[in-house]
């Protein structure tokens, strides 16, 4: 039985360490910064009455789960809720506070 220790090496990368901003899941963040294909819950819509008030009608309300079907990363986003498809523009995306599932 040969008694020979292996000298693990750490692998550095030549390329510089760049940060990066990824979505934790669990963590709170903002629905436009979510990636396509991820399932969300929506925890809270900080929008003004009027808007709101749409939203709620169209049965987009909070602790619903849904999942981000296209998001451009300029401000709209579409989303799969139970079967219904929404689209979200650019004033309604960064005030929908969602959480992130796996």
């Amino acid at each position: 039985m040969a008694t020979e220790l292996r000298i693990l090496e750490r692998r550095v990368s030549s390329k510089p360490n760049k940060k990066v901003k990824e979505l934790v899941p669990g963590k709170t963040s903002q629905l436009n910064k979510v990636k396509a294909g991820r399932w969300i819950k929506i925890l809270a819509i900080q929008l003004a009455n009027p808007s709101r008030g749409r939203l709620y009608d169209q049965g987009l309300i909070e602790n619903r789960k849904a999942r981000v079907i296209h998001n451009d990363f300029r401000g709209r986003v579409m989303l799969n809720l139970e079967g219904d498809i929404y689209l979200l523009g650019r004033i309604e995306t960064p005030r929908i506070q969602v959480r992130e599932y796996l």
